[in-house]
């Protein structure tokens, strides 16, 4: 049995690290903002039983790395543990409650030489209980951040990371006594298979974070986050980021808040009106038994009886981004330019397929 628990979703303000030394900083700052949140929070009268940040949030957002600069991005290179999650786990101690976080630039000893983006869940007794690597993503990823993707070293990383099970290496679930939770990072969530991944994987909650201007102007993020908890069934959990502090104390937006949480309807439960100027918060309490119980009804909006996988699975018979790019290399300072080279062949790939049909002009 688990009783209905409030959940915590942090926007806070951005502060980009220019040492290595600042992520700690920054760790150590959201974890001082989350003691009146959860203060705030608990007024509802469930305890807060998990705390949600968004990515970027420890390390900020890079603008000014070269592409591949391999140097450059080792030296910013963290770990999953390191200071930074040992700053959350002393205030996942504190609070009695999980945090779910992410970091960039992340070592994995599996894979020397290679950097992950990396979502985490912290246990209330201060344990690393779960992580997942970002796996789809844009060009900028590894050409700016230096990250590889699991699918560029596909085949090693489902037997390392799923013991040749590709469920669970690309998309493991926490399972909790709060709940199965799953983390879709930033990009993941403009696509439907991540989500449905994590779902096929046992996820109730699925943290989706982060996504930038102009997006989110324009109801892209809304929608997303929607669907991901209508298609799936699951409670999504949605935290942005909030606005940036450059050299000189000025503060911009480039990601527009509007934080969100979401039932498995696809209903906002709760949401965060435009950019609050500084670190900020959205909660509210969630019922895990009677998502569950609906999960479990025999009626038309129980999508997962109904799935009839073998014809879903021709979909992708055909590659269309080949896997294993980078099976014999990490990511060089030519990257981002030959990612370009290969995405713009993707595309006419599609169009002979049929899948596209070019304008005509």
């Amino acid at each position: 049995m688990v009783d209905p628990y409030a959940v915590v979703a942090i926007s806070p303000r951005i502060v980009t690290m220019k040492k290595r030394e600042d992520a700690l900083e920054n760790a150590k700052r959201i974890c001082d903002f989350m003691d009146p949140a959860v203060q705030v929070s608990a007024t509802e009268g469930a305890p807060v039983k998990l705390i949600v940040l968004p990515e970027m949030a420890i390390q900020g957002m890079p603008m000014d790395f070269q592409a591949g600069n391999r140097a450059a991005h080792e030296a910013f290179a963290l770990d999953i543990p390191g200071p930074e999650t040992e700053v959350l786990a002393q205030k996942a101690r504190e609070l009695n409650t999980y945090i779910a976080a992410e970091l960039l630039m992340v070592r994995d000893e599996d894979f020397p030489g290679h950097l992950f983006n990396v979502a985490f869940l912290i246990s209330p007794q201060g344990e690393v209980v779960y992580k997942r690597a970002k796996a789809t993503s844009d060009a900028y990823e590894g050409g700016a951040l230096g990250t590889t993707n699991p699918h560029d070293i596909y085949d090693e990383w489902v037997q390392k990371k799923g013991n040749g099970n590709a469920l669970d290496a690309i998309f493991p679930v926490a399972k909790t006594e709060i709940g199965n939770i799953g983390y879709i990072i930033c990009h993941e969530g403009a696509y439907p298979e991540i989500s449905r991944g994590l779902a096929m994987n046992g996820a109730e909650i699925i943290i989706r974070s982060t996504l930038i201007d102009p997006q989110v102007s324009q109801g892209m993020w809304e929608l997303q986050n929607r669907a991901h908890a209508m298609f799936n069934q699951v409670y999504v959990i949605s935290p942005n980021l909030g606005p940036q502090m450059d050299d000189n104390g000025h503060m911009f937006d480039l990601f527009g808040g509007r934080s969100m949480i979401v039932d498995n309807k696809g209903r906002i439960v709760t949401r965060q009106e435009g950019v609050s100027p500084g670190d900020s918060f959205i909660s509210t309490v969630i019922d895990l038994e009677a998502l569950r119980r609906s999960r479990k009804l025999n009626g038309v909006t129980n999508w997962f009886k109904d799935l009839r996988t073998e014809q879903y699975a021709a979909i992708y018979a055909e590659s269309i981004y080949e896997k294993n790019q980078y099976a014999t290399e990490s990511p060089q300072e030519d990257w981002l330019a030959r990612e370009d080279v290969r995405r713009a062949g993707n595309i006419e790939k599609l169009v002979k397929r049929g899948i596209l049909t070019p304008p005509s002009a």
